[in-house]
């Protein structure tokens, strides 16, 4: 088993959803239960299914070029994350869909609507989507490199299954997720593994080779810890 890439998938994949399970909780306090559920179940299928049919395509790309293609997609979504949450461990901030998910989103609910919203329903399907959006580019890239499939959807389908779990018995403790952390995580994984395929696709031959992952997140970790203290300083 790759615990490296299920390990990947897994922070990765735990960010997004616990956003869009912020979100969905802050819709359904307003009033609008039903459409905060089925919203995110349609949004997260709609994307599974797109998902499936794109993973299916992208395997007739030969190696190299996919290794590169996913190589700088790991990279750049994993700076982003990195980036955002080194400045926030270093200030001390927590991200705005912890604290206040709606306005964070920019999200303004049907408040005088009775009975079913579809607006609300149509709001919450795009949040869910465009999070689950995330989830599987980086899940289907972390499969096409490593090859490591079950891994992969393992990973997604624990995450999936983790934030169901805690916004059912532990939804008042929601706020008290370590957002910011769980991201750094997964953005220095991001990283690293984005790194390593990147070189491979480019015909560098690791030393070490996949134990070069290994050393890749221990440099971005490093890196990390340093930033975040020449911040607080």
């Amino acid at each position: 088993m790759n615990y490296g890439v299920f390990i990947a998938s897994l922070s990765s994949a735990s960010v997004e959803f616990f956003e869009t399970a912020a979100i969905a909780y802050a819709q359904a306090r307003s009033g609008y239960q039903r459409e905060a559920i089925w919203g995110t179940i349609t949004g997260l299928t709609l994307v599974g299914l797109a998902s499936a049919a794109l993973g299916t395509g992208l395997r007739l790309i030969p190696l190299n070029l996919l290794q590169i293609f996913i190589g700088c997609v790991l990279l750049w979504f994993g700076w982003g994350w990195w980036k955002k949450s080194v400045l926030r461990q270093a200030k001390g901030r927590r991200a705005g869909w912890i604290t206040d998910p709606l306005e964070a989103e920019n999200i303004h609910l049907e408040t005088q609507h009775r009975g079913f919203s579809r607006l609300n329903f149509i709001v919450m399907t795009k949040s869910a989507a465009l999070e689950a959006l995330e989830v599987a580019i980086v899940v289907v890239t972390l499969g096409l490199a490593s090859r490591a499939w079950h891994e992969a959807l393992s990973g997604a389908t624990v995450a999936l299954l983790l934030t169901v779990a805690v916004v059912a018995v532990l939804h008042g403790y929601l706020v008290k997720v370590p957002e910011v952390l769980l991201k750094l995580g997964a953005g220095v994984l991001l990283l690293s593994y984005g790194t390593f395929w990147l070189g491979e696709g480019l015909g560098l031959k690791w030393p070490l080779q996949d134990l070069m992952l290994l050393i890749l997140i221990g440099f971005y970790s490093l890196i990390s810890i340093l930033a975040i203290r020449r911040l607080q300083n």
